[in-house]
């Protein structure tokens, strides 16, 4: 059936009561299907209607081609296999089934991570031990031949590349995932399809229903006009955004590559058709859909063409759409555009739970890497104080490295309100992590510099971390802190309301890869130095003890598995950010359901204190159980430690100390003879600063010095050395030191 052929509800159109004439017109058409879809249909027809109109209007025939939409949904319920529907049933009234504080996500290239579709089933194990639970696999429908943007040019939404399987083996996988308890998203390109798509080629064959598919112009006078105000997404490699096409005599437009053309969605058989091809990706098992390039779907004359209401009308359509067809497939927004646009995707002004379900939390993203850059969080609490709330049916995916460049997306008002300016704070993250900052450890790459030198970032995270060059450099100590900076990141993405997500060989520390300059399809876009194979060899030394690669696979590791079943930690648990006294410590509470968890996070490469009465009840109390190692802490000075690049998930707890344990501290320091050093600190087992109680320390094996005292566990305690000459104090340390309870090393404090 087509528009064309649809039979309105009434003659004389519009009826007084348009929807209330739908519903009983649909109830009667469908009289004979099932309960569920019918009911389905009187839930959402109001959004629908409201959303559809906004766009299409509310004539006759717009009318049929909603009609033709509500067709499709139905005939997509009809087609849906009997799993699926068991997991609609399933998820069916349960609306945080996918927020809960287990949840994470991992994604990859199907090629680069497994080979292809049946590789990726045989890697499911290892996907289960980093505790994912959702998996995104990147663009995997068959594109066309050569220069394809990564997989997002798609030739046919219903074939898989034949490089990586089948539709078949597509649907044994989503199977196969079900089943292991981890959900498939899939990308769905909504803005373009390849010019070698079968509508593209119909319409260069002269169809005209076909030509209506996408926008095209027959000479340049429009095109020239919405130039003056649209921005180019690949200035470097594709400006502009109108290519002219011989075979049509027309001007197409293309906002990314000329091979990708822009479809016009002001025509409702387009709406109608990528829905069914939506709804078809449903069924072969896809939980989410990824949805590329929605802030482009509208276009207007005088504007950027970018976030327009209409592109939100849409989405809201094909939600309430997706509800009868298939009510257990979450819309995830691919819109990484300014914080307060990009938000509007999850549904906000009267609109929550309308629109998708889950969007990239580009804003942290990006604040997260200029805060390790600057050593100073104002500028992300800034952010995410003015941030709005997420709405309770939404989730964020939080992540420290993607597929994609990094955006430096800082919005104007928020710098300015800390006082750094926009363009010059932007500069400065393009150069330090380009390895242009005199200060920078980072060797990443600059991706699409604008005039102001401001440019986006490509590089691994290992690479913008400092890890690739300490690893290079052999530097085992650069090492250890780069590992710090590495783990430091990822834990806030995984302590913020949301789910993390994991780019896949960040679990391993992957290094830039250089192989993609071979390829002349890619050499000539750095974004694929990020993009590397999976190395299955250092997968295998995850298991060595003390390899880089153990200590991040089960740093992160360890966070997946602390997130679940931590009440706190579900996405509709508060998210509150405390403001301290030092710049460089972030601290964020999540609370949810009375339960309670507070996270610091040092961003300085030196070692920080946050005041107790620096923070609310309940966390001025000094005791607290530190969940990352399952251990209690303590700390009896008023001042929570926070070594290099530290962090801490903290819970409160009122349990008593236990017995103490012997504490060892070794100290070089060079002395005279007949001089002898001594431990004073912040405790009764260090003398409570009295230099007369103070710990004697051996030099047997000088010039280090060693020495043991009990404490009880779990406590910090901060101490200095000093030096005495005949029982005389005669030198002090001049800085500070920090240790706890049954620990080998301490960390100088700054």
């Amino acid at each position: 059936m087509n528009a064309s052929e649809q039979e309105l509800p009434v003659d004389a159109w519009p009826p007084d009561d348009p929807v209330e004439t739908l519903r009983t017109f649909l109830v009667d058409r469908y009289a004979d299907r099932p309960d569920a879809v019918r009911e389905r249909i009187d839930e959402q027809l109001p959004a629908l209607w409201r959303a559809y109109t906004e766009v299409y209007g509310d004539d006759r025939e717009a009318v049929a081609w909603l009609l033709e939409a509500v067709e499709a949904a139905v005939e997509a319920f009809e087609e849906r296999p009997g799993r699926l529907r068991s997991l609609d049933r399933s998820r069916a009234g349960v609306d945080d089934w996918f927020q809960g504080p287990g949840e994470v996500g991992y994604m990859c290239y199907v090629d680069l991570f497994a080979g292809d579709l049946e590789g990726v089933r045989e890697k499911i194990p290892y996907l289960k031990e980093l505790g994912v639970t959702y998996l995104h696999l990147m663009p995997l429908l068959e594109p066309r031949e050569g220069r394809n943007d990564g997989g997002y040019a798609v030739k046919d939404y219903r074939s898989v590349d034949p490089g990586l399987g089948t539709m078949d083996d597509l649907r044994e996988l989503a199977a196969d995932l079900h089943d292991a308890g981890i959900k498939l998203a899939l990308d769905f390109v909504m803005n373009h399809t390849a010019r070698e798509h079968e509508w593209a080629q119909a319409a260069m064959d002269g169809d005209e229903r076909f030509e209506d598919f996408y926008l095209t112009f027959e000479d340049r006078e429009l095109p020239d006009q919405y130039e003056q105000t649209l921005p180019e997404v690949f200035p470097d490699f594709a400006p502009g955004n109108f290519t002219y096409v011989d075979d049509l005599e027309q001007w197409v437009w293309t906002s990314f590559y000329d091979f990708q053309w822009d479809l016009d969605y002001t025509n409702p058989d387009v709406f109608v058709q990528m829905f069914r091809e939506m709804a078809f990706l449903a069924n072969v098992g896809t939980d989410v859909l990824r949805l590329d390039a929605v802030p482009f779907l509208w276009k207007e004359l005088g504007t950027d063409c970018r976030n327009l209401e209409e592109a939100h009308w849409i989405l809201r359509a094909y939600r309430a759409l997706m509800r009868i067809a298939a009510p257990g497939v979450l819309f995830k927004a691919e819109a990484i555009v300014a914080p307060e646009e990009t938000i509007r995707y999850l549904g906000t002004g009267g609109y929550e739970g309308e629109e998708c379900d889950i969007a990239y939390n580009a804003p942290l993203m990006a604040h997260l890497w200029h805060a390790l850059a600057s050593e100073n969080t104002r500028l992300l609490e800034q952010a995410l104080e003015s941030l709005p709330s997420t709405p309770e049916e939404a989730s964020w995916l939080n992540y420290v490295r993607c597929h994609d460049d990094i955006g430096w997306g800082l919005a104007d008002e928020d710098v300015r309100a800390v006082g750094q300016d926009p363009t010059s704070t932007r500069k400065f993250c393009s150069d330090f992590y380009a390895g242009d900052h005199p200060d920078s450890y980072a060797e990443g790459y600059r991706f699409q510099e604008e005039p102001t030198g401001v440019a986006r970032t490509s590089g691994t995270a290992a690479a913008l971390t400092g890890l690739q060059k300490a690893r290079v450099e052999s530097d085992s100590e650069a090492i250890d802190t780069a590992v710090q900076r590495y783990l430091l990141m990822h834990q806030a993405a995984f302590v913020m309301q949301g789910m993390p997500l994991l780019y896949s060989g960040d679990e391993l520390a992957q290094l830039n890869d250089f192989s993609y300059l071979n390829n002349p399809i890619k050499a000539e876009d750095n974004r694929w130095v990020h993009r590397s194979p999976m190395d299955w060899d250092a997968a295998e030394r995850r298991t060595l003890e003390g390899s880089v690669e153990q200590r991040v696979f089960d740093g992160i590791g360890r966070l997946s598995e602390v997130r679940e079943g931590r009440t706190a930690l579900h996405h509709r648990g508060e998210e509150i950010v405390h403001d301290v006294a030092d710049d460089s410590v972030f601290v964020v509470e999540r609370a949810h359901d009375g339960e309670h968890v507070l996270a610091l996070s040092n961003f300085s490469g030196e070692s920080r204190a946050v005041a107790l009465e620096d923070l609310p009840e309940p966390w001025t109390g000094g005791s607290y159980h530190e969940i990352l190692r399952d251990e209690t802490a303590r700390y009896p000075d008023g001042r929570i430690f926070l070594e290099p690049y530290g962090y801490r998930w903290l819970e409160p707890t009122d349990a008593e100390p236990s017995e103490g344990v012997t504490t060892r501290v070794e100290i070089d320091v060079e002395a005279e003879y007949g001089e002898q050093l001594f431990l004073t600190g912040d405790h009764e087992a260090l003398g409570n600063w009295d230099v007369e109680s103070a710990v004697p320390l051996s030099g047997e094996d000088y010039p280090t010095w060693r020495g043991e005292f009990d404490l009880p566990e779990g406590t910090y305690v901060e101490f200095e050395w000093l030096k005495k000459r005949d029982g005389e104090p005669i030198e002090w340390s001049g800085h500070r030191y920090v240790t706890k309870a049954g620990w080998d090393t301490a960390w100088r404090l700054a």
